[in-house]
């Protein structure tokens, strides 16, 4: 019998395909649709500092007269979101029978820490964070920048009993150095690797709008090179692709680099929750072909370890024009 299961952040998932934090996640209809087609858990959209601040903003300034209600405003304003947040997980946890992980994004200190505690307090059986601003402060260095992320997360860790994964992008001098202080600063895993809003410029308009918000069909590339070489030098540590996948076979080429889970976004949008038993049915058609029976028969066969050219890993730029091609 093939067995499509797996252990991520502790937590036992039904099948390695997780739909990943996104508008397409915060909607109950559309969160019931993916767990009935075999998702093996959902992370929720991301509750953002940022959008909370954003609206406490636009109503100041609608009542601008009234500037002693700012500390009232936010109060309310925050405690509203938050709400509607805590709600969405106790929602989800009623309604579907597979892990639901939170989601958080924020910038100060007590708003990580007072966000945590209410997810975790709401039911949510792990939580991913989503730590990035833009480096812009020239005085600072990377070290500082690493180093309060990692403050985040022992902060975080060290209150919550739920798991924690952070969700990273790939702008770091040394990743695989990063992602064990990760470890040792009380992760659980993490996500490899965050896709961010990029700006575009329209050139009818000559003014800044959005780029498209979906990812290309070769960006799992990018995760497949980190995670074959970090699921090689972290052990108890999950690591979960997400960005580019479309389709299973780019998945199970993850899972072969050494990804534990597999998150879907793009392809959700532009397939629906149900292209999701194609991805488990495809996972299972492939074990049954090599003779796998566990997906721990195969995970990480092809990483950075296991192979018998690491330095393919290594390789940044093409060594003859003709590989180019091939």
């Amino acid at each position: 019998m093939t067995d499509i299961s797996v252990n991520y952040l502790g937590l036992d998932l039904k099948s390695p395909f997780i739909a990943a934090s996104s508008g397409y996640t915060a909607d109950m209809e559309k969160i019931m649709a993916l767990a009935n087609s075999g998702a093996g858990a959902i992370v929720l959209k991301s509750l953002f500092e940022e959008q909370i601040n954003d609206e406490v903003s636009f109503l100041n300034q609608a009542s601008e007269e009234h500037a002693e209600n700012l500390d009232f405003l936010q109060r309310y304003v925050t405690d509203y979101s938050i709400g509607k947040y805590t709600q969405l997980i106790k929602d989800a946890k009623k309604n579907v029978g597979i892990p639901v992980i939170a989601s958080i994004n924020c910038f100060s200190h007590n708003s990580w820490t007072d966000f945590a505690r209410e997810i975790e307090s709401a039911g949510a059986d792990a939580l991913e964070l989503n730590i990035y601003s833009l480096p812009l402060n020239r005085g600072r260095n990377s070290h500082e920048i690493e180093a309060e992320y990692l403050r985040i997360v022992n902060g975080i860790s060290g209150i919550l009993k739920i798991p924690v994964a952070v969700k990273l992008g790939e702008g770091f001098t040394n990743l695989g150095n990063f992602t064990e202080a990760l470890q040792g600063n009380g992760a659980a895993g993490a996500v490899l690797f965050n896709r961010f809003f990029t700006p575009d410029i329209s050139l009818k308009s000559l003014r800044i709008v959005p780029a498209t918000p979906f990812s290309s069909k070769t960006e799992y590339l990018r995760e497949l090179r980190w995670i074959a070489i970090l699921s090689s030098q972290l052990r108890r540590f999950s690591l979960s692709a997400s960005t580019g996948v479309y389709d299973p076979s780019s998945a199970i080429k993850l899972l072969l680099a050494g990804a534990t889970t597999v998150q879907l976004c793009s392809v959700l949008y532009k397939q629906g929750p149900f292209v999701l038993s194609d991805f488990n049915a495809a996972l299972k058609e492939f074990m049954k072909s090599k003779g796998f029976r566990r997906i721990t028969d195969f995970r990480g066969m092809l990483n950075y370890s296991n192979i018998s050219n690491p330095a393919m890993f290594e390789r940044v730029q093409f060594l003859k024009t003709a590989e180019q091609q091939s």
